[in-house]
């Protein structure tokens, strides 16, 4: 395996994995694996590339169902009696319980919260311009891959360019890594029309009371105009962005949008990003 690393760029280790494709389950486990990866897929040959996107997909989605087991947890409290199986006891309200009723006993007097699951939808939208090449599609993955541990079925992931394409739309079961095949598997083109995403994540999700979305891109809006004023019309819009994206310019969709910004330039600030934006 040491023969994929004796030439100083990169195209040289897909010109090795191009010739060894039994060594692509190495390369892809191996330290830094993800951005060597990120740098040689699009050199890789179509089965080749194939064979290491699924390998790539093993790491990628086991990162991130360990950034969505964070223990985070959504919804609103509410005081109940009894002990049920999930609950946080109030020591005080129980006392006052059983003051009031100790015929009932200690178990059925505790004053447990339960935390209510709100009824809100997620909607991810992936710029997938040229220009989103390299480890940035890759972090685009393991986004993608964590909002779908998360939310489990009331979500939505989206890319655009200047077009938009549905890769997978609110209830429709779709796992993880097939989420992680279709990003992969996508054309990177055009140009960033954040407005147009933003108009079908609203669509995606507008059967919910609450509209909650997160925009991933790497550049501004350069085509279908300001899309401000949609972003307005989210409960919660949140922005993760890429370099060589303008931060002051991109922050302000997540402004309008009353959501959380990230600016992220390597792989270790994922996960804390992530969890900021799904919150």
């Amino acid at each position: 395996m040491a023969g994929y690393r004796e030439g100083p760029y990169h195209y040289r280790i897909a010109q090795y994995l191009n010739t060894h494709p039994g060594d692509l389950q190495e390369f892809v486990e191996t330290a830094n694996s993800l951005d060597d990866f990120a740098k040689v897929f699009d050199m890789l040959k179509p089965r080749v590339r194939a064979l290491a996107v699924k390998f790539a997909s093993r790491i990628i989605t086991k990162t991130a169902k360990q950034i969505a087991d964070t223990g985070y947890r959504s919804g609103k409290l509410k005081i109940v009696k009894g002990f049920p199986e999930t609950g946080e006891i109030d020591l005080d309200r129980s006392l006052e319980y059983f003051m009031d009723e100790p015929e009932r006993g200690i178990l059925d007097n505790l004053a447990t919260y339960n935390r209510l699951r709100e009824k809100s939808a997620f909607v991810i939208m992936i710029d997938h311009s040229y220009s989103m090449r390299g480890l940035k599609i890759v972090l685009a993955a393991i986004t993608a891959a964590t909002i779908a541990y998360h939310f489990k079925t009331d979500f939505s992931v989206l890319a655009f360019s200047n077009k938009v394409k549905v890769l997978k739309a609110i209830n429709h079961m779709t796992g993880p890594e097939k989420v992680v095949e279709q990003l992969f598997d996508l054309k990177l083109q055009g140009d960033t029309n954040v407005r147009l995403a933003l108009e079908e994540g609203l669509k995606q999700v507008s059967d919910f009371a609450e509209k909650k979305g997160l925009i991933l891109t790497d550049g501004s809006w350069n085509t279908g105009g300001n899309p401000l004023d949609m972003a307005a019309k989210y409960d919660k819009l949140n922005v993760i962005g890429f370099p060589p994206a303008n931060p002051d310019k991109v922050k302000l969709l997540s402004n309008r949008g009353k959501g959380e910004f990230a600016f992220v330039e390597t792989e270790k600030q994922i996960a804390n990003a992530i969890i900021k934006c799904i919150n």
